[in-house]
């Protein structure tokens, strides 16, 4: 075995250990000799290199087996030795958040800024917030680890920057990640906002069970974001997922189902996007109930089911939805045989009616054909969901990489 190939083996060995480490919480040298099949000299070797690096702590003796003998010493991540920044890219403002190993948001700020701003006069005022969390405590920048960005758009992954973008004009082929892997010296991830939430999800909210999932994220448009054998699907120029962009077409064939919703709608994206479906439930309202004020309805207000007066009027429009969202859904189920699909968004958080009517057609869409039941739930993350998705992701540069993922760099930055 050459030299390159040995120092590569041990270096996803350690991977290996510290991942099995932090995601048991508490475990043994024993155990983690048996759990990864590393012989346990070898185990021993790691542990100590990763121990005395600082990514590993004692933390007390464990109890004999039935058998006796000695009792076993306990190990544990030390979540304070690392840490890594997560940004949030939007139109008119950006989400930074600090981390811990353990994906732990220890301060999160928010940075406003005018609505088409440049990437040139964006950047800086990140950054800025970024020093300012640092300048709160050294131990903060002396132990970053990486950074993760996640904004919509499709990303050049090659390059790290945006390739296409309809909400951050300007932004397009523009230096982006290289600005703060220059500036902070550390690995940068950038990400598409809804691969990032789908990352974020399948990791830490409600697709934690499963490595073949579908998450739909429904905003100022749609997107979906797609994990196949626990890995993000990024297709080849890596638009996978663009959902929004599908044509009604033949879905929409007989108008008379959607009086409400659509008109003259090209794509999905149109008419499934938040702001259309506020407009036209406050139309209707408007309409049938004149003489109420809900200019300034929310869109929690608007989808309360208490609200009796107005709940069978919104609940027409909901149907219209629903149909429409069930209509993508069992297509990707169809598409994709995945095992689950997680809707992320206000319009699902808000609304269990939507969500029971949404499933319910599925469930009539799929009868006569032979694929299991797929479950349709609500992601768990919710608002936290693209910048938990991008701080794992950040964090993935020292705890088993996808290799399959060409925008997580697998480079160790750690001292051992």
């Amino acid at each position: 075995m050459n030299i390159v190939n040995s120092q590569f083996i041990k270096e996803l060995n350690e991977i290996r250990i510290l991942t099995l480490v932090k995601n048991e919480g508490i475990i043994s040298r024993i155990e983690l000799a048996r759990r990864t099949k590393i012989s346990k000299v070898a185990v021993s070797e790691i542990v100590n290199r990763l121990s005395e690096a600082g990514y590993i702590v004692e933390i007390g003796k464990g109890e004999s087996t039935k058998k006796g003998g000695k009792r076993p010493t306990l190990l544990k991540l030390n979540p304070d030795n690392g840490f890594v920044v997560g940004i949030e890219i939007h139109s008119s403002h950006a989400k930074i958040a600090l981390a811990n190993l353990n994906s732990e948001i220890i301060r999160e700020e928010i940075v406003h800024f005018e609505t088409g701003g440049t990437i040139v006069s964006v950047l800086p005022e990140i950054t800025r917030c970024i020093d300012q969390i640092f300048s709160g405590n050294p131990k903060y920048k002396e132990k970053l680890i990486s950074i993760g960005i996640g904004l919509p758009g499709f990303i050049d992954y090659e390059k790290g920057e945006l390739a296409f973008a309809v909400t951050l004009h300007g932004w397009v082929q523009h230096p982006l990640a290289s600005v703060f892997s220059e500036k902070y010296k550390v690995p940068v991830v950038i990400e598409n906002d809804v691969n990032a939430r789908t990352f974020g999800e399948h990791l830490l909210g409600a697709g934690k069970d499963t490595d073949h999932m579908v998450c739909i994220w429904l905003g100022e448009g749609i997107g979906g974001g797609v994990i196949v054998d626990g890995s993000l699907l990024r297709g080849r120029y890596g638009s996978a997922g663009e959902i929004g962009y599908i044509e009604l077409g033949h879905h929409i064939a007989n108008r008379s189902y959607f009086r409400n919703l659509y008109t003259n709608q090209h794509y999905f994206g149109d008419i499934l996007r938040e702001q259309h479906l506020i407009d036209t439930i406050k139309m209707k309202l408007k309409h049938q109930l004149p003489e109420m004020d809900i200019q300034h309805f929310s869109l929690q207000e608007l989808l309360d089911d208490r609200n009796e007066t107005i709940s069978a009027l919104v609940q027409e429009v909901l149907d219209e939805y629903a149909m429409l969202l069930a209509t993508l859904c069992s297509d990707l189920i169809k598409t994709l045989n995945t095992s689950k699909i997680i809707l992320c968004g206000s319009v699902v958080e808000y609304s269990d009616y939507l969500l029971e009517k949404c499933r319910d057609i599925v469930k009539q869409n799929m009868h006569n054909i032979p694929f299991q039941s797929t479950p349709i739930v609500v992601g768990e993350l919710k608002e936290e969901g693209c910048i938990k998705g991008v701080i794992a992701m950040a964090l993935h540069v020292i705890f088993e990489p996808r290799l399959k993922n060409k925008s997580i760099r697998t480079e160790s930055i750690m001292t051992v």
